[in-house]
Formats: structure tokens, sequence, C-alpha cells
């Protein structure tokens, strides 16, 4: 009986790291959108937004990470360069193409907004010791991978 329990005890465990990881998804939900609103954007707004906080992309590379058409893609970066959050720039590889860029002023605007949400972990979490935020991060960045192996799976 006690490996039957040692079971039951693992696929609750189990449900329960599922059931937080929905509630994770839900409330990052919930943020994206309150910032979306608090800015004025649409929803692929911000996630294109998002996309760019790395550095200056193509109007291509956009598409292909927001599922959208060129011709979508384009209409989210002409609302985006009219409202002063990007600006687009010719190519330093290519002449034929250009590239997208956050601008410095709207850049710090999201960042403070997403940066309430920092603060609020680091508060939440700062007491915690380093192995535990490592195991903490561990089991994070997994869990991210499954996630990133499924959409894969699921854009085919």
């Amino acid at each position: 009986m006690i490996v039957k329990e040692y079971i039951l005890d693992d696929r609750e465990a189990l449900q329960a790291l599922i059931l937080a990881s929905r509630r994770i998804h839900g409330a990052i939900d919930a943020i994206d959108y309150g910032i979306s609103e608090r800015l004025g954007l649409q929803r692929n707004d911000l996630r294109a937004l998002n996309l760019l906080e790395d550095g200056p992309l193509t109007p291509k590379v956009i598409g292909e990470n927001t599922g959208l058409t060129s011709g979508s893609v384009t209409a989210l970066i002409d609302r985006l360069e009219k409202a002063g959050f990007v600006e687009r720039k010719p190519s330093k590889t290519d002449r034929r193409s250009i590239e997208i860029s956050l601008t410095q002023h709207r850049y710090a605007e999201i960042a403070s907004l997403y940066g309430q949400c920092a603060d609020s972990l680091m508060h939440k979490f700062g007491g915690q010791t380093g192995d535990q935020l490592k195991a903490s991060a561990e089991v994070l960045l997994d869990f991210a991978a499954v996630l990133e192996e499924v959409a894969v799976t699921l854009m085919v």
C-alpha cells in the first residue's frame, strides 16, 4: 500500500503543478491585458513590443513570432510608430529591408509597468536563500522548456 500512496501523492503534486501553471498563465494574461489597456494598445501590439525588447527586428520576424500576415504586421507597425513606440530604420545588413526598434522614451514607460511585477516578485521572494531561488528557477525553466516544446508541436 505504501507504493500506491506514493504514486497518488506524486500524481496530486503534478496536478498541483499544472494548476499553478494555469494560474500563472492567467495572471500574466491579466497583467498584459492591463498594460495594453493602460498604454492604449491592442494585445498583438504589446506582444510585438515585448519581442522588440531584445533589439530591432524585421517585420518578417515580427510576423513569424506573432502569427500575423504581412499586411497585419504593416498595420501594427504603423499604429506603433504613430503612437511613438517604434521607429523604422534601414537594416544594417540588408539594404532592401528595414528594422523596427523601440523608442527609448516609450520603452521606459512599458518597463515601469512591468517593473511593478518585478518589484512584487522581489519583495515576495527576496527572503529566500540562493539555493532556494536556484531550485525555483530550475523548475520554472524546465516548465517553460516543456511548454515551448508543446507550442512548437501546436504550430505545425
